[in-house]
Order: structure tokens, then C-alpha cells, then sequence
């Protein structure tokens, strides 16, 4: 597992300058690493208090997110997987995960809203974890830092 790093900068439009990093986990791009991620998560909304739909919406995000970069983010890639996650505590009681890996450059922000099917016989299986992120999410950024792709979840301020 590679040594821990510091946490880096967001871009000025992911986050407010006033971030403040609880903790990190290291993962490997398995999916059975994606539940090891949302119970690390899962813990720390307990241990900091998160409200029901702070937890809800950061746990759901991060398992769409990640599972998208363990599927299809390091195929045809040569590099070895790199898969960090970042828990920030910001101003009025949000909460923020960044989603950091060296997979192959990835924009979810880019996805169009799927359309909307005439009937459910006509519903598409998959294809919907972008717009349920949108959904539950104040945020969702994403930035290209050198080989490294950097996608920000931030939940809505607790009611």
C-alpha cells in the first residue's frame, strides 16, 4: 500500500477554502474493496454524528463513484492502481469525499441525465449512478490533476 500523502488543495470551485481533512483511506481497485470504503465511511459518520441523510447520501455516492472506477477506470491501463479516499469536515456541518485514483481520465460531471423511459418495460438497467449523485449531493466536481483523476462529493448542509 503506498505511503500516506498529504491532502491536497481542492480547486476553488469544489470547495470552500476552509476545509479540514478527518481521514484517508488507501483501497485497491477490487470491488470487494468498494464495501471495505463504505464501512470505513459508515464509521466515521458515526463518530462525528453525520445526520441520517448526510451518511445516506456520502455512503450511496462514494459506492456509485468508486464502483465506476474499479469496473472500467484501470482498463487497457498499464499503471499499477492507486485508489485514495478523503473525508473533509467543512463550514456548517457539511461533509465532503474526495474520490482520487490514477485510472484512466474520467469526467462523470460530462454524463447527460438519462431520458426517461415511456413505460418500465423500456427502462434501462445501470446507467443512473451519476444522476443519483446529483440528486443527494450539494456538489459533485470533478478535476484532472496530472495522472490523477479527483472527484469531489460534498453533502447538502444538515437540516
Amino acid at each position: 500500500m503506498p505511503a500516506p500523502t498529504s491532502p491536497r488543495p481542492f480547486p476553488p470551485t469544489s470547495l470552500p477554502a476552509a476545509e479540514s481533512l478527518i481521514s484517508s483511506l488507501h483501497v485497491d481497485a477490487r470491488i470487494d474493496d468498494i464495501t471495505k470504503a463504505t464501512g470505513w465511511l459508515g464509521a466515521l459518520a458515526e463518530d462525528e454524528g453525520w445526520s441520517p441523510a448526510t451518511r445516506f447520501a456520502l455512503e450511496l455516492s462514494l459506492e456509485e463513484a468508486l464502483t465506476n472506477v474499479v469496473s472500467y477506470g484501470f482498463q487497457g491501463s498499464a499503471a499499477v492502481p492507486l485508489i485514495r479516499i478523503e473525508c473533509y469536515r467543512l463550514p456548517e456541518g457539511r461533509v465532503a469525499v474526495c474520490l482520487i485514483d490514477n485510472g484512466m481520465p474520467f469526467d462523470p460531471t460530462t454524463i447527460a441525465e438519462p431520458e426517461v423511459p415511456a413505460s418500465i418495460e423500456d427502462a434501462k438497467i445501470g446507467g443512473h449512478g451519476v444522476q443519483l449523485m446529483r440528486n443527494f449531493l450539494e456538489t459533485l466536481a470533478y478535476a484532472r490533476e496530472g495522472e490523477e483523476n479527483h472527484l469531489t462529493l460534498i453533502a447538502r448542509k444538515p437540516e
